[in-house]
């Protein structure tokens, strides 16, 4: 029997969903029907730069390969272990057809494992006693042909690291970054230090406005969670040490590329899928 579900892991593995019968042409139909509704031929295709803002007739795309981990969803599925929710922590859930890939972000409210999950049959409620998910009636990106397609930077990045493909910030874009009333760097520093990675996280930090929408006490609370260590000098403006590796630390936690494994509760981060 072919399998077309799947997810993806937080540590970046993939395991295949087994379906009833009964239940696979639903499935399918969502992840069919809303995947044709964000591609489709009326849809014009805007190659991605971080830097332009979609209208509602256009998609970004990004030319790139798949992870190899996902290579044996089309060539031997059968290999690919069964989804056990006792142990595994969904990232991702996708549907595989027609060697194209369609995509829907996963998060904890969508696992309805140790809660009282309530369900009506003949006039009454009776409590779900298994663990199970939510699969949510959208798609937030599509994979073909070499090309990653999708309408929200923040949803397709959860799904696989992007920052690479961001422009970089121009010296301008440091100095504007370095007056922004909430961190507190030496520009002349930042300027002779920002590599391609820390120049792309500026970009993207830009892009979502994370800083103007967050306060920095609550950031440094957060990142105590991670033993990421930020300080805060006397106007409660964060701290940028004059060290590239912290600097990095910082921005990679402010883009929100820091998480918690659903289940298990262990730290990632999104780059470089490994334990913090």
């Amino acid at each position: 029997m072919i399998n077309n579900f799947f997810a993806i892991l937080i540590d970046g593995t993939v395991r295949k969903i087994l379906l009833t019968q009964a239940l696979t042409p639903i499935i399918r139909a969502v992840f069919i029907q809303y995947g044709n509704f964000i591609l489709n031929d009326d849809i014009e295709q805007v190659e991605f730069t971080g830097n332009y803002k979609l209208d509602d007739d256009e998609i970004s795309f990004i030319i790139m390969n798949l992870p190899e981990s996902l290579s044996d969803v089309a060539t031997n599925s059968i290999g690919i272990p069964n989804l056990d929710l006792d142990s595994d922590s969904i990232k991702t859930l996708f549907w595989f057809e027609d060697d194209k890939y369609y995509f829907q972000n996963f998060d904890s409210r969508k696992l309805l494992a140790n809660k009282n999950v309530l369900f009506y049959s003949n006039n009454t409620y009776s409590k779900l006693e298994s663990d199970a998910f939510v699969v949510d009636n959208i798609v937030n990106a599509i994979y073909q042909n070499g090309n990653f397609y999708f309408r929200s930077y923040t949803n397709a990045n959860k799904i696989f690291p992007l920052i690479e493909y961001f422009q970089e910030a121009t010296n301008n874009d440091i100095i504007e970054f370095v007056g922004n009333d909430k961190i507190s760097v030496d520009e002349q520093w930042l300027l002779n230090n920002s590599d391609t990675l820390i120049r792309k996280h500026i970009t993207l930090l830009k892009k979502s406005n994370i800083l103007g929408k967050a306060k920095t006490k609550s950031i440094k609370t957060s990142a105590n969670k991670f033993n990421l260590k930020i300080e805060l000098d006397s106007s409660g403006k964060i701290i940028f040490p004059e060290n590239k590796k912290s600097c990095k630390d910082i921005l990679t936690f402010l883009n929100e590329q820091f998480y918690f494994g659903l289940i298990s509760g262990e730290k990632f981060r999104t780059n470089s899928k490994r334990t913090v």
